[in-house]
Formats: structure tokens, C-alpha cells, sequence
């Protein structure tokens, strides 16, 4: 998948570089804009059997990059506003954050300690657009909201610290991140998109499974947010 994206990357950085129209004119623009992000990873992962359950979580805040491609169209309405959508694409450009699920719990529904991943990839989704035209500073404030569907993979394992042996090792492929953000196009020869966006997923699922003859179940979860600041160039 990476592949095709890295071949439209090149494509639409020759686009970027062509005259552009003035930023009163064209409706619909194509962006490309570098980030960088802050984001956290919590993990959770309860064990329930017939005697109780145990609950154990970890989380892990660490930078990371990408770079966005924005497809959208404006129109303009009264009084200076103008409303849109835009599809974006997005290559992940630091995939892997990870950490320990730390021991807790006690019993047959012990959670045992082990490491968890998570690896972005790429993701694509759309946005919805208000915005307004700013005479006094010759710019354009805006807002934006929207959803993605990433391809993301996320594993959670645990040991028996006694005999390292695997007591669970589940993965699971695919978030649905929301986001919202504010943001400014500045008209230069190139305009210039400057945003700062917040994401938010949440992602859980169950599996049961007999260990030593006793039924278990276990419930993991992974909440992924973050705060994005992304400067890039477009055309209109």
C-alpha cells in the first residue's frame, strides 16, 4: 500500500510547485502538509474468571511524524464565509510505539506482565470545513472536524514470569481516529497551510480462552490520542 502512496507523493509534489491561482480564485486545492505529533497509548487488559477479575494498564506518550495529503473543495457563501470538504491521505513516518503491560492481580485471573505494540501505518478519511475569509490580515481562519480508517496493528501479549510461557498473544488491524482542528491558509505565491489538530481512537475487543482447565476471559483496549501541528504548502 505504501507503494502507490510514495508514487502520488512525487506526482503531487510536481502539482505543488506549479503556478498557482490567486487565493480569491479556485475552490478546489490539493495540500501537502508535513507533522508533528505528540501522542499517548494507554493499553488495558482485564482477566475475568469465575473467582473475579483483574485489570491492568500502561501507557506510553512519545513523538511522532507524518505527512498529510489534503483533496478538498470550498465554496464560497455570505458574508465572507465559505464551507467544504477534503479527503486526506496520510503515510505514518514513525509506525511502532510500544511498552509492559505490568503484573496485577492475583488467582487464576492474574494479569500477567508482557509487552504491547502499536503500529501506525497509513490511514485515509474526510473532513468537513468552515471557514472565513480575514480582509484585515489578507488570510483565512477555519475549522475542521472529521474520521479516518487506519491500517493500524495493535498486539498485546502476556508470560508466566515463572516459565515465560505464553499465556496470550492477541493482535487485532484497524482504528477509527476522530479529529478536530483549527487551522490558517495564508496567500502567498504558494499558499501556506498552518494546523494544529487533536485525534482521538478507541479500540477494544474480547477473546475467551481455557488456561490450566479454567475458562478465562480477556478484555483488551487501546485509546490513542494526541495534539498535531502540521505546515505545508498547497495550491489554489
Amino acid at each position: 500500500m505504501r507503494k502507490p502512496l510514495g508514487a502520488a507523493l512525487v506526482t503531487l509534489c510536481a502539482c505543488l510547485f506549479a503556478p498557482a491561482d490567486t487565493f480569491a480564485q479556485s475552490t478546489f486545492y490539493l495540500r501537502m502538509l508535513p507533522e508533528v505529533a505528540l501522542t499517548s497509548v494507554m493499553h488495558t487488559k482485564q482477566v475475568t474468571s469465575g473467582a473475579g477479575s483483574s485489570s491492568s494498564e500502561s501507557s506510553t506518550v512519545t513523538p511522532e511524524g507524518a505527512i498529510n495529503l489534503y483533496l478538498g473543495y470550498l465554496k464560497p457563501t455570505a458574508g465572507n464565509w465559505v464551507i467544504g470538504g477534503e479527503f486526506r491521505g496520510t503515510i505514518s513516518l514513525r509506525p511502532d510505539i510500544d511498552g509492559t503491560t505490568p503484573l496485577a492481580g492475583s488467582g487464576t485471573h492474574r494479569v500477567w506482565p508482557g509487552p504491547w505494540d502499536f503500529t501506525n501505518r497509513v490511514g485515509v478519511g474526510v473532513n468537513l470545513i468552515v471557514g472565513r475569509d480575514l480582509a484585515s490580515i489578507n488570510s483565512r481562519g477555519f475549522l475542521f472536524a472529521g474520521c479516518a480508517r487506519w491500517n493500524s496493528d495493535f498486539r498485546s501479549a502476556g508470560a508466566d514470569p515463572a516459565s515465560e510461557e505464553l499465556i496470550d498473544d492477541e493482535k487485532k488491524t484497524g482504528r477509527w481516529p476522530l479529529t478536530t482542528g483549527i487551522g490558517l491558509t495564508l496567500p502567498f505565491d504558494r499558499p501556506l497551510d498552518i494546523r494544529l489538530r487533536y485525534f482521538r481512537s478507541a479500540t477494544s475487543w474480547s477473546v475467551s480462552r481455557d488456561v490450566n482447565q479454567e475458562a478465562l476471559e480477556f478484555d483488551y483496549s487501546f485509546v490513542v490520542n494526541g495534539l498535531a501541528l502540521s505546515v505545508g504548502l498547497g495550491t489554489r
